[in-house]
């Protein structure tokens, strides 16, 4: 395997400045939305310090699991509404908490939280740009799962190793992967429990998502047809922190229908999907699919539908329009054709940074 390049599927912000008090208040806790990228060296030298998952645990200390399994809680709370500038500044300390804990005592619980927290790093670091962190994360929360035993970390971990292969590029593994994890888990529709028909879910999903960038409609539809009906098992809580369940499904319809070149289609599939049905927290979902949308009506020169979309998109999760390359290409092209001066994309376009 190569390591990606660098910022695959993203785009890194040329942070223009503050943000105005208003729309700080609209994210969160710790800072100014878009400071995400100011906690990677902290990170970086966190990680590089535990290069080994068997680091020494410093002075003698008492570990404290609960405190940290909270702290995982949040940053996976935080990752779910893309809050990533609150939770960069979480990141440090908890990778050194949870390596702490595990070389003090490896157990089921200590490898648990160390491979949820690594998996909860690499999501965001990717998202920001920092694909080769993001890759070194993936893999060791794919071995902190894999010591551990437990059959749905071990599925969660390769979810996570799937999106970091399809960014890098490397697309028959991003297929084989999540379907080859599905195939390990292979849960009973009757008998399994809900979190464990939701990592399922999840796989399978991933699995339509490679397909589609394999441009293999037949695999595509296969998956998507397989995940809905465990969907209808499952609700719309997102356990195990995915956000798996029909409405998500239904997003990844619509997505998939554009990825596929089909516009029209996502368009129109689009106007049956039920954003209220999802849980609050879900904010990164509901704008991931707004985004989708906005695309789609931005190839159809539809500007202005395209920039309501992204406007309610930044409502629910300003951050994702941030770091989400497919958004400055938009605005970036919707303002080159721009003739009557909009000023809902000429904010828009300013808020992300883009002049």
């Amino acid at each position: 395997m190569r390591y990606p390049q660098h910022g695959v599927g993203v785009r890194r912000r040329p942070y223009p400045g503050p943000v105005p008090v208003q729309e700080q208040a609209t994210v969160g806790e710790a800072g100014a939305i878009g400071t995400a990228p100011d906690w990677v060296p902290a990170i970086r030298a966190t990680m590089m310090r535990r290069g080994t998952d068997r680091a020494d645990p410093g002075p003698a200390h008492t570990v404290h699991t609960g405190a940290l399994s909270r702290t995982v809680e949040r940053a996976f709370r935080y990752s779910r509404a893309e809050r990533w500038s609150d939770l960069g500044p979480v990141l440090p300390d908890l990778l050194d908490g949870v390596h702490r804990a595990a070389a003090t005592r490896e157990d089921h619980e200590t490898l648990r939280l160390l491979s949820l927290a690594y998996r909860v790093t690499s999501g965001m670091l990717d998202r920001i740009g920092e694909s080769h962190l993001s890759w070194i994360a993936a893999e060791r929360a794919g071995a902190a799962a894999d010591r551990s035993g437990d059959p749905l970390l071990v599925a969660g971990a390769a979810w996570r190793w799937a999106v970091v292969l399809r960014h890098a590029g490397e697309l028959e593994d991003s297929h084989e992967v999540p379907l080859a994890a599905a195939r390990r888990l292979n849960p009973s529709l009757e008998h399994s429990d809900p979190q464990e028909l939701s990592v399922y879910g999840s796989l399978l999903l991933k699995g339509a998502v490679a397909a589609a960038s394999l441009d293999d409609r037949r695999a595509t539809q296969e998956h998507l047809s397989r995940a809905e009906a465990v969907a209808d098992r499952v609700g719309e809580a997102g356990h195990f922190w995915f956000a798996f369940g029909a409405t998500n499904v239904a997003i990844h319809r619509v997505w998939l229908d554009l990825e596929l070149g089909d516009p029209v289609s996502a368009v129109s599939r689009a106007e049956s999907v039920r954003l209220d049905a999802l849980p609050p927290p879900l904010a990164e979902r509901r704008a991931s699919h707004l985004i989708t949308v906005a695309w789609a009506q931005y190839l159809r020169r539809r500007d202005d539908d395209a920039v309501s979309a992204l406007r309610e998109a930044k409502e629910h999760a300003p951050e994702q329009l941030l770091f989400t390359r497919r958004v400055g290409d938009m605005l970036t092209g919707m303002l080159k054709r721009d003739r009557r001066n909009r000023p809902e994309l000429r904010s828009l376009a300013a808020f992300a940074g883009i002049g």
